[in-house]
């Protein structure tokens, strides 16, 4: 097994030198990096992972949070954070909290017995003050959720403006009753896209009526559960925002098996833009969110608080899209940009 004493030797530098090109330190001339790097690159050589930790304190290891890996808006987000994490030599650990909050809990508690040296949640269920709490001390970076008033680094876009944007656009063709099928109200993420929906038809003075508004599961089940009984109670819906494209894709379902049309009878809008939104019969009106970005901003934020360097910018609010389609009645081969 070639050590890191090999490696000086062939080199003709001391084992110091190789540790500092191997910590990327700064106090090393150019030509002698770039020949420790061949050497290095030529023996074949592993450095001992374990060791490092001990010098180091450091476990080269990240956790993200996932609500729920099932929902595909997840796998893109996901790409961002490992692609950016390998560019740096570290490693992702995925841990799907299958919609119950006292796994996020568990292991923001993890972070404080240095198992991991940071977290990326996505989805930010955990109570502010042990949020915070942990934050002042650990690298935690919330991704995908918008928090106000909150003192920990956030990469997301405006959920409340964009929800507000994809209702108001309903508005704009003529619906006066719009339902709303979303996920749990614990949530953060689908509180925010709710006061979106909220705002827009306070905004043009339409009625706000709390039976139109639905619960559920994330999943396309729930999306078609939710659509069936919103039909069961004979009100005048003409239009449907699901806070995620996968309970959209289960409300036109509903409505098909209900012989009602789309978007005939029933326009139907989404969230996210997943894949299957632009493959869906009919194609999905959505709001596309940046995920691959919000990923590589995510870790970049994230690598920043374990290099233990100050942020330039706690909170990224990144561009969001309304992208139109053929399910909301007004089909356009083209993108309306958020509102600044």
């Amino acid at each position: 097994m070639v050590t890191i004493t090999d490696v000086a030797k062939a080199a003709g530098v001391s084992t110091a030198t190789v540790s500092r090109v191997l910590r990327n330190k700064d106090a090393v001339k150019p030509a002698t990096r770039d020949a420790v790097l061949s050497t290095i690159k030529e023996l074949n050589y592993k450095p001992n992972a374990l060791a490092q930790q001990m010098r180091t304190q450091e476990t080269r290891t990240v956790i993200v949070i996932v609500p729920d890996i099932s929902n595909t808006f997840f796998s893109d987000i996901l790409f961002g954070i490992e692609e950016c994490a390998q560019k740096y030599e570290y490693q992702i650990l995925i841990a799907d909290m299958h919609g119950q909050p006292r796994i996020e809990s568990y292991y923001f508690q993890a972070i404080q017995q240095r198992t991991v040296d940071g977290i990326i949640s996505l989805s930010a269920n955990v109570a502010k003050n042990l949020m915070e709490q942990v934050a002042e001390e650990y690298p935690i970076v919330v991704a995908n959720q918008y928090l106000e008033n909150y003192h920990i680094p956030n990469v997301t876009i405006d959920n409340i403006r964009a929800a507000e944007a994809i209702t108001e656009h309903l508005i704009r063709l003529g619906h006066t009753h719009i339902a709303h099928i979303t996920s749990q109200p614990t949530t953060l993420l689908y509180r925010d896209r709710f006061n979106g929906y909220i705002s827009a038809l306070a905004k043009h003075n339409l009625p706000i009526d709390l039976e139109l508004v639905r619960y559920g599961y994330s999943s396309i089940n729930d999306g078609y559960e939710q659509m069936n009984v919103l039909l069961s109670l004979n009100k005048p819906v003409t239009a449907v925002f699901a806070a995620g494209d996968v309970m959209a894709v289960g409300a036109i379902k509903a409505l098909k098996a209900a012989g009602r049309r789309v978007p005939e009878d029933c326009a139907v809008v989404g969230f996210d833009d997943i894949e299957i939104s632009k493959f869906w019969e009919p194609s999905l009106t959505t709001v596309r969110q940046p995920k691959k970005q919000i990923g590589e901003a995510s870790f970049r934020k994230l690598l920043t608080l374990m290099q233990k360097k100050p942020l330039t910018q706690m909170q990224e609010i990144l561009d969001y899209e309304i992208v139109i389609r053929e399910s909301c009645g007004y089909h356009l081969n083209r993108q309306v940009p958020r509102r600044q």
